[in-house]
């Protein structure tokens, strides 16, 4: 089963690699050709730290499989990739107010987060230094979906309330063995994934970069989150607001660039 699983994770890792290839190239082809924005080259360049997560993942599974990966070179690039993300969304960004308990949120929620992460794993220095890049992302989504009117008051409580309601059933999870765990896991699955999906839909229909950035967001956690066989399907919807938010990078360049 660990190795039908390991060649599972490196066919998808491909997979979603050849696709980031082709995002980076026609990317990196509009960058060039406009001077209006910087916001498509930090873009080619989150995508590629992207990529050589992936590269790095694909190298470790084939070489040394059913081995837990250490703390190396694919959260480096996962970091640049935030990092790169929050850069080019800034310079998108034309409301940059600093609003304490939107900066108190993102602290809040991604400091939980990391918190549970850390229980997980017990690696306390690699998950807090990874996990505060997110601060800083999830901060600059919220301002801009505020700001632009991407969503409305009704939604942004509702993807909050359901976000905070998913998280606080990890914990019970945690402590959880047998039918019981498979039990709440499965629950847990329905509801991160009928969010992702809502997100995923609206990404799709009204067409914003920071909406897209935000179903992206929860894509990353919804991976985190999830055990097989339903990392696979957050990978998957990982994939899809990647190729939302690429869709998008041109219509940003020309209406906010």
């Amino acid at each position: 089963m660990t190795r039908f699983v390991t060649r599972v994770d490196v066919i998808t890792m491909i997979i979603q690699s050849c696709i980031l290839v082709v995002v980076i190239a026609k990317t990196i082809k509009l960058a060039v050709s406009t001077k209006k924005s910087i916001f498509p080259f930090f873009f080619a360049l989150a995508i590629s730290s992207y990529l050589l997560s992936n590269f790095y993942w694909i190298a470790f599974e084939c070489l040394k499989p059913e081995t837990r990966i250490p703390m190396a070179c694919n959260e480096i690039s996962e970091c640049a990739m935030i990092l790169l993300l929050c850069a080019g969304l800034e310079s998108i960004l034309k409301d940059k107010s600093i609003i304490a308990k939107e900066i108190a949120f993102a602290v809040f929620y991604i400091g939980a987060n990391i918190a549970l992460w850390i229980a997980w794993s017990g690696e306390w220095f690699q998950d807090i230094l990874f996990g505060i890049p997110y601060v800083y992302f999830l901060w600059l989504l919220i301002r801009g979906l505020k700001s632009r009117g991407s969503m409305s008051r009704k939604e942004l409580w509702l993807a909050t309330t359901a976000s905070i309601i998913i998280f606080a059933m990890q914990i019970p999870q945690f402590f959880a063995k047998g039918n019981v765990f498979d039990l709440i896991e499965g629950w847990n699955f329905v509801m991160m994934f009928a969010l992702t999906t809502w997100l995923g839909i609206i990404s799709f229909r009204r067409k914003d970069f920071f909406l897209a950035s935000t179903f992206f967001f929860w894509t990353e956690l919804f991976m985190f989150l999830s055990g097989v066989p339903y990392y696979y399907m957050a990978f998957f919807t990982n994939t899809a607001a990647l190729l939302i938010m690429y869709s998008l990078v041109k219509k940003e360049v020309a209406a906010y660039g």
